[in-house]
């Protein structure tokens, strides 16, 4: 399998802005000394965000006093978040749920993180024949510092990925904010060739981290949760409310009529058969 088109062949020999480096012993050691808040769990990753010039070793030593590091996190908790602010958060079966209401607004963020064009987050896929387990995203806004000259070695032996140069340019505009944008490949035609085979990639990408339930089902499918183990269980509940809903209104629509005009059962029978065909009451049996 071909490396992801953010990245270069990692050199072991060199740090540089942009690298990634797992949570070596040696690394969570440093941190859980010097910034322990750093060492929890959920950070599963660093990337380093000082300049690659600052890095390069001269008689041992490199220019920066300090080398910067940001917290990486797994990219379901950036969608978590996403998801949040729109709702209550909800789990079921290991997938977040949400509305179909909020799609749009999710599919412009998945946009802006997979073409790292998100001010708050730097996007990195996942590459697990290199150590990078799962998609995730740095963390821009979460970064420590910690002594050139002492722990050099320390984050050159974590290294296990390395950006390409133009997303290296990219990370440093990130960090620095600066006002002009630099160029990087974006997905189409990076990776993908076409806007429609990039959308149904991004709907594939938020399938893999959120359950999507119709607006109009949401609130019934949310207590269905509380009753029910699996998203099959959940349906078939949600099904038979729904059919126990729908035979409640045209219950109502044949009583009121039967209340004017009087029928015999059969008739009435005949009426609420019709009624429950009609094309033009789908809608309000089914609401």
């Amino acid at each position: 399998m071909s490396i992801h088109f953010t990245y270069s062949e990692p050199d072991p020999k060199e740090l540089k802005q942009g690298d990634i480096l797992k949570k070596t012993p040696e690394l969570l050691a440093l941190i859980k000394e010097v910034h322990p808040h750093y060492s929890r769990e959920d950070y599963l990753y660093f990337q380093v965000l000082t300049q690659t010039c600052d890095l390069v070793r001269r008689n041992g030593e490199c220019k920066s006093r300090y080398i910067t590091l940001a917290a990486v996190r797994a990219m379901d908790l950036v969608v978590q978040r996403a998801i949040e602010k729109f709702t209550d958060k909800t789990v079921f079966q290991g997938k977040m749920v949400c509305s179909t209401r909020h799609k749009r607004s999710l599919t412009d963020l998945f946009y802006k993180l997979l073409n790292n064009n998100d001010t708050h987050h730097f996007f990195l896929q996942a590459s697990p024949e290199y150590g990078l387990d799962l998609d995730c995203c740095t963390q821009l806004h979460l970064s420590i510092s910690i002594r050139a000259y002492e722990h050099f070695e320390v984050c050159l032996n974590a290294k296990i990925l390395e950006l390409r140069e133009n997303f290296t340019a990219k990370l440093g505009w990130l960090v620095g904010n600066l006002y002009s944008r630099v160029g990087t490949e974006d997905y189409v035609p990076g990776a993908i060739p076409d806007p429609k085979t990039f959308e149904k990639h991004v709907d594939e990408r938020m399938d893999n981290h959120v359950a999507w339930i119709a607006e109009t089902d949401y609130s019934a499918f949310i207590r269905a949760t509380k009753k029910v183990n699996t998203f099959d269980e959940a349906g078939q509940l949600l099904a038979r409310e729904r059919e126990k809903s729908r035979e409640s209104r045209l219950n109502q629509i044949v009583g009121a009529i039967t209340k004017a005009i009087v029928i015999d059962e059969a008739a009435q029978q005949t009426l609420r058969n019709l009624l429950g065909q009609h094309p033009l009451l789908q809608k309000v049996l089914d609401k």
